[in-house]
């Protein structure tokens, strides 16, 4: 069996969440209480709602903890608290609970470090307001910040406050009730608790009310994700065969032709010049904007992407494939250049000129400032047109629709490029032509010649954002795309012939990127569940309680069900998608796509479920888990039994 691997924040899953009341006689320093208006509140720069929105949108949470209590719990571990992890001690945490308060007293929700002398906060709820107060450093003066009456009495309240960075969001019953900015960070030492705080010798804030369920998270800023998971260069030189190479023998194979060296299939509309080879030739939009439906992507006539040049790219003998559609003709109209501005420098142009598809090659050394211009033939407009450049080290063919229409001599070294490349546009910024595209583009890539049949436009296959095949028995999590690879193990999953086993106590944690925050997707897996059970969960971007965005694929009892929540719209509801049932220790082959406005889902090829879909559900805060909720629910477990033979996540 593998060794246990855990995330630093599930590596807290001993930490123990501690409710109880306080009856320590330690005397600690504390704030004056909220109902006394002489508390410092020089220095609180407040966020709008909006502001807040956006900044908690550039991080990512996981789960230290979720505990329920009840009256035997809160018994048993009544005066208990436990040391903050080195974890935690960087401020940057949440607490999610669920809070039942008696009266217009002080009650205590959670509180950190007030059993030292350093920084500290304590979440309180007072006269139905939420109360947040805090301190900064040692023997430093408590400020606070102090919501609406945003809370019921003897009512059920889900009360969220998240630290990230400089910035506190409170959250009440799904809706942001306050923000401000605290100008520094704070590094909390000592003890955790949660119902109760010890900052009063004799005295705690406890008895006036109940939490339910409370969560604890760690809050991360999502763009380390990558880094800080995995160096995925390293490890895909140390395998086999590299990650992402050639097909794939599994029970559906996947095929990844790497003989591209980029390729762009806009089929993520929320990274639109997305390299899906894996080879971070990636495009940036650079001028107006392009948006992509469906995986075709729209040029307006002002808008184009650049290319960073790179080493990889600058070859002599090279393959462009494309597939456009113009909707408009007029001059220069750019498809994919490595074009440089004036004069001197090499470079390559493939454009349409006056609806006349062109080839355009030049060597400073050879030609001077002279390009060599190679016509082909009209394009139809309105229509899809499969285009082909292969340049070999003497020659230049051109093919459009599998007809040749450029077979000439052309020799010199294109090698001495400078200036970065453009899709749909020059780049260049130069002052007497626009050089813009008007239509659409299915894909544009760009290769070696010799890698590919001669002649021949490849056939387009679709290609996922992220595939864990689970082949490689020494790293378990290994993303083929090589981007959102895990180490992140909990239990012991182990790989048995090229299949994942899971034991009902195993899983996986994926830190959440960027590549998962999008409203449109498919997923597709192979499993055989070998016992059944409730809310097994095969891939969830599930939320921890009542409120947030996220999508669960899993069985209950057998029954494939999917599960989508935009927390704008559903509220704390989530929309039900019903499958069949999986047969008992047999392979069964799931896609489930969502579109705009579409849920689609096989089973087995077999169409179970076609539906409308509403809201939009990019908006993830939380890490994906695999095999099991990731989140650590109180409630339940919701561990899959049995053996996945891949995972493969798409951009639609």
């Amino acid at each position: 069996m593998n060794k246990k691997y855990l995330i630093p924040a599930v590596a807290l899953a001993t930490f123990g969440v501690i409710a109880g009341c306080s009856s320590n006689s330690d005397d600690f320093s504390s704030p004056v209480s909220a109902g006394d208006k002489q508390v410092p509140s020089e220095g609180i720069a407040v966020v709008n709602v909006q502001d807040a929105k956006a900044h908690m949108a550039l991080y990512r949470r996981s789960v230290v903890d979720s505990r329920q209590f009840d009256a035997s719990t809160s018994e048993e571990l009544e005066n208990a608290s436990v040391t903050i992890d080195s974890t935690l001690e960087n401020g940057n945490i949440a607490v999610n609970a669920d809070v039942t308060v008696k009266d217009d007293s002080t009650y205590t929700v959670a509180s950190a470090g007030v059993d030292g002398d350093g920084a500290a906060w304590i979440v309180q709820v007072e006269n139905g307001a939420v109360v947040y107060s805090w301190r900064d450093k040692a023997n430093g003066k408590w400020k606070k910040f102090e919501t609406d009456k945003v809370c019921d009495k003897n009512k059920l309240n889900n009360i969220r406050v998240e630290h990230a960075e400089s910035v506190v969001v409170i959250v009440v019953n799904g809706k942001i009730e306050g923000a401000f900015r605290n100008g520094t960070e704070i590094s909390v030492k000592g003890k955790i608790t949660i119902g109760f705080d010890k900052k009063e010798s004799g005295k705690c804030h406890c008895k006036n009310g109940k939490i339910d369920q409370i969560d604890v998270e760690v809050v991360k800023d999502i763009k380390d994700t990558v880094e800080s998971v995995v160096d995925t260069t390293a490890t895909c030189k140390t395998l086999p065969k590299g990650c992402g190479d050639v097909e794939v023998e599994k029970g559906d194979s996947l095929k990844l032709d790497k003989a591209w060296i980029a390729e762009w299939d806009f089929n993520d509309s929320a990274n639109v010049g997305l390299d899906v080879t894996g080879n971070g030739h990636n495009a940036t939009v650079t001028e107006g904007a392009v948006s992509a439906v469906e995986g075709i992507a729209a040029f307006d006539g002002q808008s184009g992407f650049s290319v960073k040049l790179d080493s990889k790219i600058k070859i002599n003998e090279f393959v462009v494939e494309a597939r456009v559609k113009p909707t408009k003709f007029g001059t220069m109209q750019n498809i994919i250049v490595a074009e440089p501005p004036g004069r001197g420098v090499d470079g390559w142009q493939l454009r349409i000129d006056e609806g006349v598809l062109t080839v355009h090659l030049r060597d400073a050394e050879k030609d001077g400032d002279d390009w060599s211009v190679f016509p082909g033939e009209r394009m139809a407009l309105d229509e899809w047109n499969d285009i082909r450049l292969e340049r070999s080290a003497d020659s230049v063919k051109l093919f459009q629709n599998g007809k040749v229409t450029v077979a000439a001599a052309y020799k010199g070294d294109l090698t001495q490029m400078a200036y970065d490349w453009s899709i749909g546009y020059d780049g260049m910024q130069q002052n007497f032509h626009d050089r813009y595209f008007i239509g659409e583009m299915d894909y544009v890539r760009f290769g070696k010649l010799g890698s590919f049949t001669e002649g021949s436009v490849t056939e387009k296959v679709e290609k996922p954002l992220v595939a864990w095949e689970f082949n490689e028995p020494t790293f378990v999590g290994l993303d083929r795309m090589a981007n959102n690879s895990t180490k992140y193990l909990v239990g012991e999953p182990e790989v048995v012939d090229t299949t994942v086993v899971l034991d009902g106590k195993s899983g996986l944690v994926v830190p959440l990127s960027k590549t998962f925050k999008r409203n449109t997707f498919a997923i597709e897996t192979r499993v055989k569940p070998t016992k059944f059970g409730e809310m097994q969960n095969i891939i969830v971007a599930e939320p921890p309680g009542r409120y947030g965005t996220g999508w669960i694929v899993r069985l209950d009892n057998g029954v494939l069900t999917v599960h989508f929540r935009d927390e704008d719209v559903d509220g704390t509801e989530w929309n039900l998608y019903k499958g069949d049932k999986l047969a008992l220790d047999e392979w069964t082959k799931i896609r489930v796509e969502r579109t705009a406005d579409s849920i689609k889902v096989f089973q087995n090829d077999n169409l179970v479920v076609s539906a409308a879909a509403k809201g939009d559900v990019s908006a993830l805060g939380y890490d994906i888990g695999i095999g099991y909720d990731a989140m650590m629910q109180a409630k339940h477990n919701r561990f899959f039994v049995g053996e996945i033979d891949y995972i493969r996540y798409y951009g639609l």
